[in-house]
Order: C-alpha cells, then sequence, then structure tokens
C-alpha cells in the first residue's frame, strides 16, 4: 500500500476527500513507514480534507481480521 491508496480508503472511510497526510508531529508522509505504529499494529497520523479540516486518525488491526478506523477532529 502506498500513501496514495491510503487516502483513497481513508477518503472512503471517512466520507470526506483526503488530500493530505501527516504524522503525529505534522510533518508530511513520504513513505507509510512514518505511519506504523507498532501496539496496537497499525497505523496513524493526522490528514486534511477537500474543506481545509484537520483529523486526528488511527487504523488498527482487530483480531487479526478487521481493520478498525476512527477519526477526531483537531482544533483549529
Amino acid at each position: 500500500m502506498t500513501p496514495e491508496d491510503l487516502k483513497a480508503d481513508l477518503s472512503e472511510r471517512l466520507g470526506l476527500r483526503v488530500l493530505a497526510l501527516f504524522t503525529r508531529d505534522g510533518d508530511p508522509v513520504s513513505d507509510m513507514a512514518e505511519l506504523y505504529q507498532p501496539s496496537p499494529a497499525g497505523f496513524g497520523g493526522r490528514l486534511r480534507v477537500r474543506d481545509g479540516r484537520e483529523y486526528a486518525w488511527e487504523l488498527w488491526l482487530e483480531d487479526g481480521e478487521s481493520w478498525n478506523f476512527h477519526a477526531q477532529p483537531l482544533a483549529g
């Protein structure tokens, strides 16, 4: 999976078009490894949608089969 593939997946999960992905620290993402977290196994960071709003998000593998997703708007 590439960052572009992940943007498409997150867009579908969030119901909003994701334009940009960032690390938890707010740095632009160029590689999926920058978003990986070992425990719980999954990915997370920040994202920006079409209207300029930003969200913190997490995507983690549960029970070895299902991907769970959570996003929360960031104040700003």
